[in-house]
């Protein structure tokens, strides 16, 4: 039980409101991946290496929103583990 019931609707808003902000990140990660794009961007890339059954490999550019993501998860893991380990918490 909460003593203060607004904190509940809060939580869901936040929830929300970050789940929002996923699918949009999302969304425009998936529209600028060089792979998924027009074949004029595409045939830009240059293959490294051809292996069995037309499959490349590519040098081709690393999105910066997947490296935020793996960046924001990293710091999260972090925090979380100072944060609980430093409070005393017990879970």
């Amino acid at each position: 039980m909460r003593f203060f019931e607004l904190l509940n609707t809060q939580h869901v808003l936040a929830l929300i409101i970050l789940t929002l902000i996923f699918a949009i990140l999302f969304g425009v990660t998936l529209s600028v991946l060089p792979m998924l794009g027009s074949k004029a961007r595409v045939s830009k890339i240059k293959a490294v290496q051809h292996f069995v059954d037309g499959i490349q490999k590519a040098d081709g550019p690393f999105p910066m929103i997947i490296a935020l993501i793996v960046g924001g998860t990293v710091l999260w893991a972090i925090y979380y583990i100072l944060y609980y380990g430093l409070s005393e918490v017990i879970l």
